[in-house]
């Protein structure tokens, strides 16, 4: 009864600290629960989404690997586990335990929609939609799949078709990554795209990366201003395919190119903005 106990009061802990992103606290609590209970697939399921926080997807497809061996139908292990090989880019594994995970559990959206992003990386754009799709029907307010399926159709050149996914995405989740795309999805299909920016951009709550994309798209920062505001690496990488997106609307095509080149290169492979780069550079020819 005591065991029992304590394995229940460091579990309690456990969500405690995933609530609030403190992974490596979250991690040490089921590695007690562990301790007291060896056999147990949830906590080691669980110790690899925290080590998934941390950025150990080594780690945690060590851990994953663990609660499958205990419960081999455990569908969330084999797509939690695709999620780990997704970031450390083998897009065919993750379409491996995410197929394992549907044939396990038909209607896990998640896995879905991660079956989806891996066809997305691996540029094969109709079978990215046919995913997202069944993953947008599953769970028709989840605004990553929303924004997922709004993606694919945005890569393969149906513009029309990305609006409604990713417009429902930015009004759910005031996500400015998809109002950018949505802004130009807009623009690409003729529609008056920098009326609904200006109305759109009034409704996002944090202004932060890549909020000064928003301030180039309405004419209020220079492209050097904007490419100043990437912090970071990855920001720097994503800079340049907005950029690219940028002078391909205004016809500078050679700029274009040269842009969305850099932001394929300098993007990781499992990027939005690297995989939309190299479906563009394809459009230029």
């Amino acid at each position: 009864m005591l065991r029992r106990l304590k394995i229940i009061f460091h579990y309690f802990r456990a969500d405690a600290a995933m609530r609030r992103d403190q992974f490596d606290r979250a991690a040490e609590r089921l590695s007690k629960v562990l301790e007291l209970d060896p056999a147990n697939p949830a906590a080691y399921h669980d110790r690899g989404v925290a080590q998934q926080g941390l950025g150990d997807y080594r780690g945690s497809i060590a851990d994953f690997d663990r609660s499958i061996a205990i419960a081999p139908r455990m569908a969330n292990a084999y797509s939690s586990r695709g999620v780990s090989w997704k970031f450390l880019g083998n897009f065919d594994r993750v379409i491996s335990d995410q197929l394992a995970a549907i044939a396990l559990s038909p209607r896990l959206a998640n896995a879905h929609t991660e079956l989806g992003a891996a066809y997305f990386c691996k540029l094969d754009f109709d079978s990215a939609v046919r995913s997202l799709t069944t993953a947008i029907d599953l769970a028709p307010k989840d605004p990553n799949c929303l924004k997922q399926g709004g993606l694919a159709h945005f890569c393969r050149g149906d513009f029309r078709a990305a609006i409604p996914d990713l417009q429902r995405a930015f009004e759910i989740a005031n996500d400015t990554y998809a109002l950018l795309f949505l802004h130009l999805a807009r623009a690409r299909a003729s529609e008056d795209a920098a009326a609904a920016l200006e109305m759109d951009a009034a409704k996002v709550r944090i202004w932060h990366w890549p909020s000064a994309v928003v301030g180039l798209y309405l004419g209020r920062l220079s492209a050097d201003a904007t490419i100043a505001a990437a912090s970071t690496p990855d920001d720097a990488g994503e800079a340049q395919f907005y950029l690219g997106q940028w002078h391909l609307l205004r016809g500078e095509r050679a700029e274009a190119r040269k842009a969305l080149q850099a932001a394929a290169e300098a993007c990781p492979p499992w990027f939005s903005e690297h995989v939309a780069a190299i479906a563009e550079l394809q459009r230029l020819g």
